[in-house]
């Protein structure tokens, strides 16, 4: 059974409430937590901030049904910009056609990857034609509203597979949670500026920053920013 999620929670407690409804951890990413129902038919992701994630949410939500995007049910609004987001229970895709369907899609990867030498495009269809028109969509869409937009991470790893096999492209974009950081440490505030310090302060609680002396100077870093206010 799927908890409550008031808007008011944060992502912690949204998590605390997913294991206490009986649903298991399958997944860490460098954003979120991904859990699975006990019926292993449906996936929650809480995040307490991913604004490039919740914009591919919402167009999947928004959009027509297409074959190569997840099926979304939910996106569930927590504290500030968190959010759970509940979708069709996924699996880790084959590569070889994870890769073929990278190379048909044909938009360049802003991260540095490219389908190996020889992979061969997965055959096209309409649902093919309508993700690239998609695709392109958000990833403008990311740029107008960010200036740290890092763009296209269309790769095999995040492509998953749903029970039948099918591939699911989950993960398409991104912004730069490394140049964010950065900007945090090196006191830029105009690279920053695209966000509050209420959504910096929830960046500093992704996965990535554990506990200890690094994650402590950044946040002390970030208040130093914001003294003067």
């Amino acid at each position: 059974m799927l908890p409550d999620f008031p808007p008011d929670m944060t992502a912690a407690a949204a998590r605390l409430a997913l294991h206490g409804a009986g649903w298991r951890e399958i997944g860490v990413g460098d954003w979120s937590w991904v859990f699975a129902d006990p019926a292993d038919r449906l996936a929650a992701r809480a995040t307490p901030f991913d604004p490039a994630y919740r914009l591919h949410a919402e167009a999947c939500r928004a959009g027509p049904p297409n074959r190569y995007l997840p099926r979304i049910d939910a996106i569930h609004p927590l504290m500030r910009d968190g959010h759970v987001v509940v979708m069709e229970r996924l699996w880790p895709a084959e590569e070889h056609a994870a890769a073929a369907l990278c190379a048909a899609v044909g938009i360049v990867n802003d991260t540095g990857y490219a389908p190996p030498p020889g992979t061969i495009p997965h055959p096209d269809d309409t649902d093919l034609a309508d993700l690239r028109r998609r695709l392109r969509t958000l990833l403008a869409e990311g740029a107008r509203r960010y200036r740290l937009w890092g763009g296209s991470d269309i790769r095999p790893g995040n492509m998953l597979a749903d029970r039948n096999g099918g591939l699911k492209l989950v993960d398409p974009v991104f912004v730069k949670g490394k140049a964010i950081a950065e900007a945090i440490g090196a006191g830029d505030r105009a690279s920053l500026a695209d966000f509050t310090r209420a959504q910096l302060e929830d960046f500093l609680t992704i996965p990535p920053f554990r506990p200890g002396p690094e994650t402590d100077t950044l946040r002390a870093r970030l208040a130093g920013l914001y003294a003067a206010d």
